[in-house]
């Protein structure tokens, strides 16, 4: 069993315009434990147990369908979760990873939604809301460590083109803009899949943004490491399953509202009560009329989330409940 701890959030006041997204860093998760194998590198994460937040209802040996290829920051997000005597499922997409739960071929998926320097993953979280059956079981924060790398060989001097995923660049880009700033930038489908373009290319003139260990695993030459330059830059990602958790005590919980703009001051005032604190807010188009989101609101409680809060939550008439579950951080 792995367990972890990290500091629980402070509620933060709604301010100025609600169509703009609202978080807290990703480092602000709160206590959780989650059950997975014990290996070795399991044993190495290990820190200490929270009372408050019970372990993850996850079995030993379970199927994960996770953004791939190999070597992308959301299969160490999975392997950091369950563990590894999984059955793991890489996916071109994020979509093709949330179908696979939805088919019954994966019971859980791991899908990144936030980073501290790009900000919310929007196609992620409107595949989340796309996805009727999906509930958040867990989250996991990551920190991340973007490593520029190409063929061997590679001068740098010559370098014409950048491949990464979208935030990948995006946390990168300050210093792309002062050692490769007449580099074009080409966006993939994740980071280990601009590794493998790079490494099946054969073009030195080409390099890519990818975890660490994807250049081990491309055979490519590490040129610069942590080109993000900041120790802030995480990424946090949900687990996602068709059944959610349903033993008491969990510190987070997630729920999603399809409302008007000026009704969610409101709606948030009657959430926040008697314990129960706002971590962060993303809207999204309601697609029916200017003003109205699909806002996908997090909370948390210190003491755990009862039957009897969700109930309460619930009844407010607009809250949809998503899910409640404890974070890992790595």
């Amino acid at each position: 069993m792995r367990t972890n701890t990290h500091n629980h959030v402070t509620r933060h006041l709604l301010a100025g315009t609600l169509a703009l997204t609202l978080c807290v860093p990703m480092a602000a998760c709160a206590n959780g434990t989650q059950a997975s194998s014990t290996s070795t590198a399991d044993t190495q994460t290990t820190t200490t147990t929270t009372a408050s937040s019970p372990t993850a209802e996850v079995a030993d040996v379970t199927s994960v369908s996770y953004l791939g290829p190999a070597g992308t920051y959301t299969e160490e997000a999975a392997k950091l979760f369950f563990g590894s005597n999984d059955e793991l499922f890489a996916q071109k997409t994020v979509d093709d990873a949330i179908a696979l739960v939805e088919d019954g071929t994966a019971t859980y998926a791991v899908i990144p939604q936030e980073n501290t320097l790009g900000g919310p993953v929007t196609d992620y979280i409107d595949a989340l809301l796309a996805s009727k059956d999906a509930r958040v079981v867990g989250e996991v924060v990551l920190p991340i460590r973007q490593t520029l790398m190409g063929l061997p060989g590679t001068d740098l001097s010559k370098v014409k083109t950048v491949h990464s995923h979208k935030q990948g660049l995006a946390q990168s880009a300050d210093w792309l803009d002062k050692n490769l700033p007449n580099a074009e930038r080409v966006e993939a489908q994740s980071t280990a899949a601009a590794a493998q373009e790079v490494a099946e290319g054969g073009d030195a003139t080409s390099v890519a943004i990818a975890a660490p260990g994807a250049a081990d695993l491309y055979h490519l030459e590490v040129l610069q490491e942590n080109v993000s330059q900041s120790e802030a830059n995480k990424t946090r990602f949900y687990v996602i399953s068709k059944q959610a958790n349903a033993r008491e005590g969990y510190d987070h919980a997630v729920f999603v509202a399809s409302i008007a703009a000026d009704e969610l001051p409101g709606l948030l005032a009657k959430a926040c009560q008697d314990g129960t604190e706002l971590v962060c807010v993303h809207d999204r188009p309601e697609g029916s009329a200017l003003g109205t989101y699909r806002y996908v609101i997090e909370l948390s409680r210190k003491d755990g989330f009862t039957n009897a809060e969700l109930k309460r939550l619930e009844d407010t008439g607009q809250l949809e409940y998503r899910g409640r579950y404890s974070c890992v951080e790595g």
